[in-house]
């Protein structure tokens, strides 16, 4: 086998996606290379008494270190995204089990939001108590607006506007409410948290969805949230690929691809909405 062959080869190989194996793996390949170089380009290995490398080598070994370089940066970058995504998860079920222990000992209600009660009583605030690090887990550390959001007391993660915010009649007499923990029929198939979008606003008072009119389409669902934050490939413009997690009204995180939530909208089926 020719040596650029060999190279071809070496590109073909698989490269581990988790990151704390990549740097060994690469330094495996790399000599691994080098051996295999000097045989087919019949280079001297140099003896016990030398010092150093021959060009030929050194050139090799740079050559075979961009070839590795170009195969291990997707891995590892992948792997970045991954480590996000985890910690993501973990704020969300954070959230989850305060707003439990908030529903335990609040007759079964869950907080509520800044439209209703106004900043003050934002369930940002509210659950704080109920929560370690109320600042640190309020922000996702995939969002790239998360400073922004801590300076003006705002979050990455929004709450489902069907279990938050009470629907009333032009009236004020309630006509529909879901914010009963106890009484929601399938509690696992409710979803009480979202990501929220980049283009939305940064402070307080964009703490919930306002996914009742989600039946409008898909622009009005990526215009709340993010559907698309986990993504590690090139987003689509309707960040329609990738997935994102999902909080659910019994504590679970669940990660959904954004298409599959897309294709449900265009069914007509608002996925927000408590069955």
């Amino acid at each position: 086998m020719g040596p650029l062959i060999w190279i071809s080869d070496l590109r073909k190989q698989p490269v581990t996606s988790d990151p704390s194996c990549a740097a060994a793996f690469s330094a495996h390949r790399i000599e691994e290379a080098v051996n295999a170089l000097q045989i087919h380009l019949m280079i001297p290995r140099a003896n016990a008494d030398s010092k150093g490398f021959t060009l030929i080598e050194l050139l090799v070994v740079i050559a075979v270190i961009a070839i590795l370089s170009s195969m291990a940066l997707p891995a590892l970058s992948s792997g970045k995204g991954k480590a996000k995504q985890a910690s993501c998860t973990s704020n969300m079920r954070q959230i989850g089990m305060g707003m439990l222990i908030y529903a335990d000992e609040h007759d079964g209600w869950l907080p509520g939001t800044s439209h209703s009660t106004g900043t003050n009583a934002s369930w940002i605030f509210t659950l704080a108590p109920y929560v370690g690090n109320a600042d640190r887990i309020r922000i996702s550390p995939a969002d790239p607006n998360g400073e922004l959001r801590i300076r003006s007391r705002g979050t990455s993660y929004v709450m489902n506007e069907w279990t938050s915010v009470d629907s009333r009649d032009p009236f004020g007499s309630l006509r529909e409410t879901y914010r009963r923990l106890d009484t929601l029929k399938k509690p696992s198939e409710t979803m009480t948290v979202f990501i929220i979008s980049d283009s939305a606003g940064v402070g307080t008072t964009q703490d919930h969805t306002h996914s009742r009119n989600w039946h409008k389409g898909w622009n009005a669902v990526i215009a709340d949230i993010q559907p698309d934050r986990h993504n590690t490939a090139r987003p689509a413009a309707d960040k329609s690929e990738g997935v994102s997690n999902y909080l659910y009204a019994d504590g679970h995180v669940s990660s959904i691809r954004a298409s599959t939530l897309k294709e449900l909208i265009e069914r007509g089926i608002n996925f927000s909405r408590p069955p």
